[in-house]
């Protein structure tokens, strides 16, 4: 496979100017296959990344091993750096892992919701709810990841917050995280009522339970999604 051909767009280069230059090459890269303009299963270009960004090979491939340690790219001797690409089998051990630490995200969100937690997830089950009366699948699916993202804080577990979000950063590489299926939308409303009437609740054993299923269903969604797109 041959490198990929996109540039660092100029708004990224434009941030450099702004934070330290290990942090800022490492951030710029990530940024750059997250929004998959380095797409999933693509073969990176150091020295033209090096060139766009003006800096030398050594911030460069310090970033590399740093993804790499976050599962977002792969090194291949001799063949170069590879953008995540999961097969069937990887997703599905992704998926068991993001639902077993969901689910203890729910438990402990349940125990330790505040006001203002209540509040700001209340509001993101709110959007879910409008978006799926409207049939706007985008912004249901921006709506359903705030609704995790408030339960992870709300969660208040630094080292699960550190190793979720790393999940979830494989799973946009792999555009996996936003997805729904038309067909699934009314059944995920529920889900996510539910789960969110379990926390609210402070049903941590009811949420958890709750959470591991819609987890499995998301697997399910995901599966299918990666097969209709290899169609």
């Amino acid at each position: 496979m041959s490198p990929v051909r996109a540039s660092v767009p100029r708004a990224s280069i434009a941030r450099l100017r702004h934070e330290s230059l290990g942090e800022r090459v490492y951030r710029t890269v990530r940024d750059l296959i997250l929004s998959q303009v380095f797409p999933p299963g693509s073969k990176l270009n150091v020295e033209q990344i090096c060139r766009d960004l003006g800096v030398s090979r050594t911030p460069v491939w310090d970033t590399m091993r740093r993804l790499e340690s976050e599962g977002l790219v792969n090194t291949v001797p001799r063949h170069g750096v590879f953008v995540l690409n999961y097969g069937a089998d990887q997703i599905r051990d992704l998926f068991m892992v993001r639902g077993a630490l969901e689910a203890l995200a729910v438990r402990q969100a349940a125990r330790h919701l505040d006001g203002d937690s209540r509040a700001t997830l209340e509001a993101a089950m709110t959007e879910m709810e409008r978006a799926a009366a409207a049939v706007e699948l985008e912004r249901y699916s921006r709506a359903a990841i705030d609704f995790h993202d408030c339960v992870l804080r709300a969660a208040r577990n630094q080292a699960l917050t550190r190793i979720l979000e790393n999940v979830y950063a494989q799973i946009l590489v792999l555009r996996l995280r936003s997805l729904y299926l038309p067909e699934r939308v009314e059944s995920s409303v529920a889900e996510h009522r539910a789960l969110f009437e379990a926390v609210r609740s402070g049903d941590a054993e009811g949420g958890e339970r709750l959470a591991r299923a819609h987890a499995d269903h998301v697997l399910q969604d995901a599966l299918e999604f990666t097969r209709r797109a290899e169609r």
